[in-house]
């Protein structure tokens, strides 16, 4: 059998050609077994181009037609290159955070997807938060979870009445966090509490009626409230507290739900001094 064989791959024009000299006189039974080691190229070459990635010349003949050589398995692997930047599956999100809210309390999730290559470093995503506005009463009111993205409450302090919102811009980073980027706003609105009590315009009301009326209104009491209009925790709800243990008067709140109207239910002829509370739901 004669045999030659030449192997280069094309980025080491210096590899050494390798000979298999001519058999020597007579029979003789020689196995050959050849392992081409796993060639790697990155997925993104600058040429130029055609790019010889690997250069094999073999040839081999026998005196007879039989089958000389098995064929020979070469392995290209294509490296991953950190040519994919992070990206949000929305490009802003929107959610609510209620002003009496804990620490630690989850609030959304925000997440990015990366085209790399799964498990390797280039597709590895860690998130930040870079920036909040406004920032008070701190600016670190909000924190994420550098690994799911979950936003969570950081700071004490969320009010509605003196800060109704926050926006926060996250970033994604690749490479465990120091590689490309990518990014997405975040607006978290301020939901109320039932945080401030309803206060009354005054401290004592007056009013008359009629000794044998039944069903008229004696006197109206209005009360302000700092929480979000026209929400349960805004809404005021009346009762008579002291002064009526004969049940003579009602009282119900009006039409605009920050007024206490005292009707007389019984018909007596003493004057009366009443003590009201109020209460929002």
């Amino acid at each position: 059998i004669n045999y030659f064989v030449y192997f280069q791959a094309a980025e080491h024009p210096d590899v050494a050609v390798l000979y298999f000299p001519k058999a020597s006189n007579g029979l003789r039974r020689r196995k050959r077994a050849w392992v081409i080691p796993p060639i790697n190229i990155p997925e993104n070459n600058n040429g130029p181009f055609p790019f010889k990635i690997v250069q094999l010349f073999a040839h081999a003949d026998s005196a007879g037609s039989s089958k000389v050589e098995d064929p020979m398995e070469i392995i290209i692997n294509v490296i991953d290159m950190n040519d994919n930047k992070p990206i949000f599956e929305q490009t802003s999100y929107v959610a609510e955070v209620s002003e009496s809210s804990e620490k630690g309390t989850t609030v959304i999730q925000v997440k990015a997807t990366d085209a790399d290559e799964p498990g390797n470093d280039n597709s590895i995503i860690k998130y930040t938060i870079l920036s909040q506005e406004p920032k008070l009463p701190s600016d670190s009111m909000f924190a994420i979870n550098s690994f799911n993205g979950a936003i969570m409450v950081e700071g004490v302090g969320l009010d509605r009445e003196k800060y109704p919102e926050y926006t926060l811009e996250i970033q994604a980073a690749d490479l465990d966090g120091n590689g490309l980027t990518g990014r997405t706003t975040v607006v978290l609105n301020v939901t109320d509490s039932n945080d401030n009590p309803p206060l009354f315009t005054a401290s004592t009301y007056q009013g008359s009626v009629d000794e044998n009326a039944v069903g008229v209104q004696v006197v109206k009491m209005s009360v302000t409230d700092e929480d979000e209009p026209n929400t349960p925790a805004w809404n005021a709800k009346f009762k008579i507290i002291r002064g009526d243990p004969d049940k003579l008067f009602s009282i119900e709140t009006g039409t605009n739900k920050q007024e206490g109207i005292i009707k007389t239910a019984q018909v007596r002829k003493e004057r009366k001094v009443l003590s009201s509370g109020c209460t929002s739901h």
